[in-house]
């Protein structure tokens, strides 16, 4: 028996590899399997999760798609094996619920490290480009066939053929996601990577056919105070993005009165999870709410584009360093001026610091800091006794993650700090959306021959003569105004923060007294801290880190966690 949830990219080649039918994904992917073991796991390109069930042999194979895959979770002893895309099917066959204090420490950590654990004790999660098998009177068996980190260099002979060649893939990508649907829309932004999105599937489309997109800007009352080199309302930039395709449809959103716990418990329920991720996701139901009124039946994002053709390559600054190319090494360090550190703290920071062991490197960020907290302390909600009880600090000191260190030597590096968390449970939170609101979500430069294709390219393609991101802005001429093209500043997500909680304060000060007395609760949380942050409220927007992380994050991920241990433990004392 074969359960398959998710979709090929390249189903017709794989179909008429097989003489089978393209239209039963279930059955084809069932031959792959038979036909290839493994491999078929790699010939196939798409996003999905799987189960081959041999009720006869006890015997089960469980397979996530690499890169991006729906959940797909697991249980298994000596009397049940068990699989599902929700932890809740597994509690209606009988697993016992049983919240892990492990995994409740190492997400307020934001530790996600540890690929295979979930929320509950004795369940595990299968992880992206993997195959866990479970038969019964044996211990279950976990391969990775899928190696991010092994693939191989692409190398061409000029500028104009790498250009070219990203161009056609990301057309394969998009057609790929529109594959099946009618109506479809896409989020845009003020960046280079929604826009590309959006200007391919124009070209993809009738030319009749008109493509609604969606965006999220702050609330009426907003200061319109933001961190430097941030933009905190993408807006104009939108409407004069919109302004040069006429066929583009914008949506536009404030998500007005939505706090950050907007349907929370619905997310419990829907995802038997709490990633930290949840406390600022309210944009998104913005935005799938107004594709839901347009009509449209899949949602177009870029998650994948930084991670792609607008990488930074921030790994340039060493990478050229020790390579001797001290040419462009200087034109990168000398293009960062726009900062407010001198040329000597820029060296220092991008470049010799990463060369640093872990010790000296934080021995350096503690003098740096000059007294100040790490963003780590002052994001999270635990109480210090919480976070050595529940193992927390020794899991993310044995990890190696460092929340403020990306300081990537090459390519291949850059890849292991981006991706040693997985997913970090973006699948879970995604597939909540898409079930919320009845609309698919698709992400193009998640494509994987593009993905394969960007991984594979020098550091030239993404940080040459002092410019970064130079492959996306060299694809985003004439797509885009010039102005929005060699823009600096990065789009500030959640940039109303001081609005929402603010007008919320005094509600989440009650509930953080009544957590305060709650036996379960009360020694997780580090209330003192976290009812100063409320009391302490300033009058407009704050743009220091020291006084933004406590308010912005600690605040909402402590509500998070207590909210989601007295809903899953049945609780509605206070």
């Amino acid at each position: 028996m074969v359960l398959f949830h998710g979709y090929f990219d390249n189903c017709t080649a794989v179909a008429a590899e097989l003489q089978a039918n393209a239209a039963d994904h279930a059955h084809l992917y069932g031959l792959a399997v038979e036909r290839w073991g493994d491999e078929a796991d790699t010939r196939i390109i798409g996003e999905y999760c799987a189960v081959i069930a041999d009720p006869d042999q006890h015997h089960l194979r469980l397979s996530r798609s690499p890169l991006r895959a729906p959940p797909l979770c697991y249980f298994h002893d000596e009397r049940l094996a068990a699989a599902a895309s929700v932890p809740r099917a597994l509690f209606a066959v009988g697993v016992d619920q049983k919240l892990s204090d492990r995994r409740i420490g190492d997400t307020a950590l934001v530790n996600f490290t540890d690929r295979e654990d979930s929320w509950f004790e004795g369940i595990r999660r299968v992880p992206t480009g993997a195959i866990v098998e479970l038969q019964r009177g044996r211990e279950r068996t976990l391969r990775t066939y899928y190696d991010l980190f092994a693939l191989p260099d692409v190398r061409m002979g000029s500028d104009a053929e790498y250009l070219a060649r990203a161009g056609e893939l990301l057309d394969e990508g998009v057609r790929a996601c529109l594959a099946g649907f009618k109506r479809p829309g896409t989020t845009l932004s003020a960046g280079l990577d929604t826009p590309q999105v959006a200007a391919r599937t124009l070209a993809a489309l009738p030319e009749d056919q008109r493509l609604p997109s969606f965006t999220f800007h702050p609330e009426d009352g907003y200061d319109g105070r933001e961190e430097p080199l941030t933009l905190g309302n993408e807006r104009p930039f939108v409407e004069r993005f919109a302004a040069m395709h006429p066929r583009l449809e914008p949506h536009f959103t404030a998500n007005e009165g939505y706090g950050h716990d907007h349907r929370w418990n619905d997310f419990f329920h829907l995802m038997s999870g709490a990633p930290t991720g949840l406390s600022n996701m309210y944009v998104f139901h913005g935005i799938f709410a107004e594709a839901v009124k347009a009509g449209c039946d899949v949602l177009l994002l870029a998650e994948w584009g930084n991670y792609t053709f607008s990488d930074k390559g921030d790994w340039g600054y060493v990478e050229y360093f020790l390579k001797g190319n001290f040419r462009q090494w200087w034109r990168a360090i000398s293009s960062l001026s726009r900062d407010d550190r001198s040329l000597p703290a820029h060296i220092a920071a991008r470049t010799l610091s990463a060369l640093l062991p872990r010790s000296l490197w934080k021995l350096g960020k503690r003098l740096y800091r000059r007294g100040g907290q790490s963003l780590l302390d002052l994001m999270q909600p635990l109480s210090p006794q919480f976070r050595e009880s529940s193992g927390a600090d020794s899991r993310l000191k044995a990890s190696g993650w460092e929340i403020e260190r990306y300081q990537p030597w090459n390519r291949r590096h850059a890849q292991r700090l981006l991706f040693q968390m997985d997913d970090a449970e973006a699948a879970e939170i995604y597939q909540a959306f898409e079930q919320m609101y009845g609309v698919a979500q698709r992400d193009p430069m998640a494509y994987r021959p593009f993905v394969e294709f960007c991984f594979g390219l020098p550091v030239k393609m993404f940080m040459r003569d002092g410019i970064v991101r130079w492959m996306a802005k060299e694809m985003a001429k004439g797509i885009m105004p010039e102005e929005q093209r060699a823009n600096a500043a990065n789009g500030r997500w959640d940039a109303d923060w001081h609005l929402r909680i603010g007008r919320q304060r005094q509600a989440y000060l009650a509930e953080l007294d009544r957590l305060e007395a709650d036996e379960r609760i009360g020694p997780m949380l580090d209330i003192p801290r976290l009812r100063a942050n409320l009391v302490d409220w300033p009058d407009q927007t704050e743009v220091d880190p020291q006084q933004v992380y406590g308010r912005e994050f600690a605040v909402p991920r402590a509500l998070l966690i207590a909210r989601f241990v007295r809903y899953i433990e049945g609780r509605n004392d206070g």
